[in-house]
């Protein structure tokens, strides 16, 4: 089974859009009030003896319509940062010995350049032993040993090589990450219950497999090599890099 599981970004445009809506609704209504207190207080009876303050009312509602349209400002900005780099860091891969959850985990200036941050898990289906969707529902609780990395996206490119995860910095295939029994996953590729099926059934398809088997002895060098048969099809070796 190969898949391969985008992350669900619809939630930050729902919270762009909740902000944008609620301070440009109060925006709107400071405007309205701004203008009306403006007009009666130089037109009105009053006028002139409340020339300043209203003067004073204006420029403060000036400032408040100022600061909640650079509010949604930033906000749209936020979320569309956070669209774009959660649609390229975080996903599911899942291949047919292993999968890999990336999680975008931030960014910072890193001598003067900007770099992006992701947490990787690396599970191996021939150590996993269950996944169950957590109860927020936003999160995978996974039983089995992972291999948990932490650093900078540049160096977490990999291959697919015949189903199985090689990294293209080969020191990271025998160190540099965490070992652990188990983790609680973000999940943010849809519905847990599907994403935690599609896991148990890529490890019940690695199961199924039938093992290659091991001769105790070594044939003479003069007995024609016997054809080697596959039983399943190798992945195609690709290259998931992030640059």
């Amino acid at each position: 089974m190969r898949s391969y599981f985008h992350c669900s970004t619809a939630h930050f445009m729902r919270h762009r859009n909740v902000i944008l809506v609620l301070v440009g609704s109060v925006c709107a209504e400071t405007a309205v009030i701004a203008f009306i207190v403006m007009f009666f207080g130089l037109f009105g009876a009053e006028g002139a003896r409340n020339y300043t303050l209203t003067g004073i009312m204006t420029a403060a509602a000036a400032l408040l319509t100022v600061a909640g349209l650079a509010v949604c400002f930033a906000a749209a900005a936020g979320a569309e940062k956070k669209q774009a780099r959660h649609s390229r860091y975080t996903f599911l891969d899942i291949q047919q010995k292993s999968a890999v959850v990336s999680i975008y985990s931030g960014e910072m200036k890193v001598l003067g350049k900007n770099a992006v941050f992701r947490e990787l898990y690396v599970i191996s289906f021939s150590e996993l032993e269950s996944v169950t969707p957590h109860p927020s529902r936003r999160k995978l609780v996974v039983i089995g040993n992972i291999r948990r990395y932490g650093m900078e996206s540049d160096f977490l490119g990999y291959h697919i090589k015949n189903g199985s995860i090689d990294f293209d910095r080969p020191w990271l295939n025998v160190g540099a990450f965490e070992q652990l029994s188990g983790a609680v996953i973000p999940c943010p590729f849809g519905d847990p219950v599907k994403i935690s099926e599609a896991l148990m059934n890529a490890k019940k398809r690695f199961d199924e497999t039938p093992k290659p088997k091991k001769h105790v002895f070594r044939e003479a060098d003069f007995i024609r090599r016997r054809p080697i048969k596959r039983l399943l099809p190798d992945d195609p070796d690709f290259s998931r890099r992030w640059k």
